[in-house]
């Protein structure tokens, strides 16, 4: 999938789609960064995502839901914890003195949609999908095609496909914002957000 630009109030943001966990993104993020020179790096997870590749510690557990993840993934290539693009995007961007905001919706913010959209019998079936994932079959044929069979089974029920559209609701708002504090904005999206977040920001 091929960067994408959108010019807003004067300044361009440039989109990047990555898969999350598969350590050859790092080198995607280099080359990006390296080419397009931003005054701002956007990335699409939380603050405090960003706050735990500061001190990551490779003794702390991971949820069950991500160590499938990445189980799977690895089917299609090496994959690394923390994951290799958002690393990798930090400390270029700490070498080089370089702004990097997190644009995904914070814990507190996850915790509210999770009240408000999620009801206890949601809750009940997502807990049963989650049960599946051990022997789970997926059938993409490489890494991206297997993250939209993730994505689609994850919110495949309703009320967790509206967590999603929040959070590409929160993505696009945040890059709204940036775009008019710095001229040339590079946004890391994972690629199973990257169309939604891309449509709601043309609409803003």
């Amino acid at each position: 999938m091929a960067m994408k630009e959108i010019k807003i109030d004067g300044s361009i943001i440039h989109f990047l789609p990555v898969i999350h966990g598969l350590t050859e993104e790092g080198k995607k993020v280099e080359k990006a960064i390296n080419e397009i020179k931003p005054d701002c790096v956007a990335v699409g997870i939380s603050e405090e995502d960003i706050e735990a590749i500061k001190e990551y510690d490779s003794q702390l557990e991971m949820p069950p839901q991500y160590e499938y993840y990445l189980l799977y993934l690895s089917n299609y290539g090496k994959v690394s914890v923390p994951p290799a693009d958002i690393k990798k995007a930090y400390e270029i961007c700490n070498e080089k003195n370089i702004e990097i905001h997190p644009i995904d919706v914070n814990d507190d913010e996850y915790a509210d949609l999770l009240i408000k959209n999620v009801s206890i019998i949601s809750l009940i079936r997502q807990s049963r999908k989650m049960k599946k994932l051990r022997n789970k079959k997926f059938k993409a044929k490489n890494a991206k095609e297997f993250v939209f069979e993730w994505d689609d089974f994850m919110t495949s029920i309703k009320a967790f496909k509206k967590i999603e559209m929040a959070r590409e609701r929160k993505m696009a708002e945040e890059l709204k914002k940036l775009a008019k504090r710095y001229k040339r904005v590079l946004a890391i999206i994972p690629v199973e957000r990257y169309e939604g977040v891309l449509n709601r920001l043309e609409k803003i």
